[in-house]
């Protein structure tokens, strides 16, 4: 194991103890770092509190060695940070295996979920599955996609602290299922304009309300190219949209409604409509028999962390079976393409273990009527 770790060391030979002595120190310095960001802390009160006075008419003069010093904090905090994954991945890896090798056996053996999260989990699971019976059953295409793709990858199932499942559907597609759905007495699809982050929320769920179980299903479009500068006109089109919203008083009930679902729909859908058809004259966007690539759709959010809008059809189709909870789900062709352009390496610890979004309250699921609901969901 010494031999492993010394790789990662100066050249000159190290003992065990030596290199405990580094750790040490290292630790120190971490513990060093805390209360220079205490420190750091008291000053930005004083530097607020400074501001408040100049805002009532008090002169004083900024410090200008406050941003610098965060700077230069943070970039320590980062490095100490990799520093300690480096040694505990090293330490965590068996004899013969790789560090990659390592990280995947680590996720593998997460244990699952407990309570509440992990009964709707289950149920989410039982959904999927019957929702790829009824696209296969229609000739629908769909694709796990983001965390639900994450988690079929790295845990054969759901990420253990996820309670989302996301799917990506083309929009003629999702057009088909709609009317599928339409007179189902199992299943409905819902949509909601989620004014938060300016898109259509479409979802698929159980009728019985006392099921919290959905399925996200996000929108794609056919594309003419693979070129990233029309992804990017077609995001600047999208801006221009929210813009008019923005500036429309009609739509002024949206601000008390974020998450709307009433009866004003067609008010907020006519902008959609309009744009979809703008990026069509615009050639953003084209008829599938055209297409040689997709794109992520003016529907969905743009939080600036989808790096990328538009891929290659064969980075998606043919889709392929991929195990999931007990089921067999589909999957992009080339799933590392669309996650990575989100996530980077999904094989690194992740920043959201213990503050990932409850979309249900799992507590609720404990007892009552959902409860009851969801066992009998799963018994059946």
């Amino acid at each position: 194991m010494l031999n492993k770790i010394k790789q990662f060391l100066p050249g000159s030979s190290r003992s065990l103890h030596s290199m405990h002595e580094d750790l040490h120190a290292m630790h120190e310095d971490f513990h060093a770092m805390h209360e220079d960001v205490f420190k750091l802390c008291e000053e930005v009160n004083r530097l607020y509190q400074r501001i408040e006075m100049a805002e009532n008419g008090i002169n004083y003069q900024f410090d200008a060695r406050v941003i610098p010093m965060i700077e230069s904090l943070t970039s320590d905090v980062d490095a100490h940070d990799e520093h300690m994954k480096m040694f505990a991945w090293e330490n965590y890896r068996q004899q013969g295996e790789s560090v990659q090798e390592a990280k995947e056996r680590f996720f593998r053996t997460l244990p699952k979920a407990t309570g509440g999260l992990r009964l709707l989990q289950l149920g989410c699971g039982k959904l999927l599955g019957e929702f790829d019976a009824l696209c296969k059953e229609h000739n629908i295409n769909y694709w796990i996609n983001f965390g639900t793709l994450i988690g079929a990858i790295r845990h054969q199932g759901f990420i253990p602290w996820d309670d989302d499942t996301d799917l990506g559907i083309m929009r003629d597609d999702l057009d088909r299922l709609k009317e599928i759905v339409k007179h189902d007495t199992r299943y409905k699809i819902t949509l909601i304009y989620d004014r938060y982050v300016h898109c259509r929320q479409v979802r698929f769920l159980y009728n019985d309300e006392n099921i919290p179980c959905f399925l996200d299903l996000f929108i794609y479009d056919w594309a003419p190219s693979t070129d990233n500068k029309y992804a990017e006109q077609q995001r600047e089109l999208r801006k221009q949209m929210i813009n008019e919203m923005d500036s429309n008083d009609e739509l002024s009930f949206w601000q008390n409604e974020p998450c709307y679902s009433g009866i004003k729909n067609s008010l907020i859908q006519a902008y959609y409509d309009r744009y979809i058809e703008l990026s069509k004259e615009a050639g953003f966007i084209c008829e599938k028999e055209q297409a040689k690539a997709i794109m992520w759709s003016i529907d969905n959010l743009d939080d600036g962390k989808q790096k990328q809008w538009v891929y290659p059809i064969n980075d998606l189709f043919p889709t392929k079976s991929m195990p999931f909870e007990g089921n067999g789900l589909e999957a992009p062709n080339r799933p590392e393409t669309f996650l990575w352009s989100r996530y980077g390496d999904i094989y690194k610890l992740p920043n959201d273990i213990n503050s990932h979004f409850e979309h249900v309250d799992h507590n609720s699921l404990e007892t009552g009527l959902s409860n009851q609901a969801m066992k009998s969901l799963l018994e059946s």
